[in-house]
């Protein structure tokens, strides 16, 4: 089984290798999407991490404004060393911080 280490990075190196072309006419396969029309909390990730991966910042952040912090984050978990010491991504108020910046994100993104 993968760890959360060895996935980041696959994601990550996925990101970089991804050719932009690919995801730019590509058909929407989110299920919420489809369903409702409206965006669902990841949609535009996958177009994100690849603009950031490619220094392309702006666009990164209209596909997803929270798209280059996460694959920064995806980043910092694949380079973890794992020397023992509490990481970030495992302390409680940090978690609870990030979904509660997810979900605000989400309402404005419906609500324009």
């Amino acid at each position: 089984m993968i760890d959360r280490r060895g996935l980041a990075a696959i994601l990550v190196a996925g990101a970089i290798t991804l050719p932009g072309t690919i995801l730019r006419g590509s058909p929407v396969i989110c299920p919420f999407r489809r369903v409702t029309g409206l965006p669902c909390p990841a949609c535009g990730l996958t177009r994100s991490w690849q603009a950031a991966a490619h220094l392309r910042v702006t666009e990164s952040l209209a596909d997803h404004p929270l798209g280059a912090a996460t694959l920064l984050g995806a980043v910092a978990i694949a380079l973890d060393g794992g020397d023992g010491t509490t990481r970030l991504t495992e302390r409680r108020d940090v978690q609870l911080l990030a979904a509660a910046l997810w979900m605000v994100t989400w309402g404005w993104r419906l609500a324009r």
